[in-house]
């Protein structure tokens, strides 16, 4: 019963608070080794950390999963002149997983 309360606490924080920390092997936690997996940062910052070319703060409240994903995978058709690295070739559980985190940033 002890163990149970806990788990729905924790589950609780984690929907109010976005509190990944509790479920360790969560998508957005293995989104988040994607994004350092496929070097996201040396051109995207998130809070002031990595590249200056477009900070990621806020990006789950500006786009949908969907529209994410297109940007990932053909970026040149989100925007011509778009100078971001394609990944058409990211496999869909870590494009799904980095999804899961981007959209957890907001």
């Amino acid at each position: 019963m002890k163990a149970a309360a806990v788990g729905l606490i924790a589950g609780v924080l984690a929907i109010v608070y976005g509190v990944t920390a509790f479920f360790p092997d969560s998508a957005a936690d293995r989104g988040r080794e994607v994004y350092a997996a496929q070097k996201c940062a040396l051109c995207h910052s998130i809070a002031g950390v990595g590249g200056p070319k477009l900070a990621l703060d806020q990006v789950g409240s500006k786009l949908k999963p969907e529209v994410m994903k297109r940007w990932i995978t053909t970026p040149k058709e989100m925007k011509a002149d778009s100078t971001m690295k394609p990944y058409p070739n990211l496999p869909e559980k870590d494009l799904n997983d980095l999804i899961a985190f981007l959209t957890g940033l907001k």
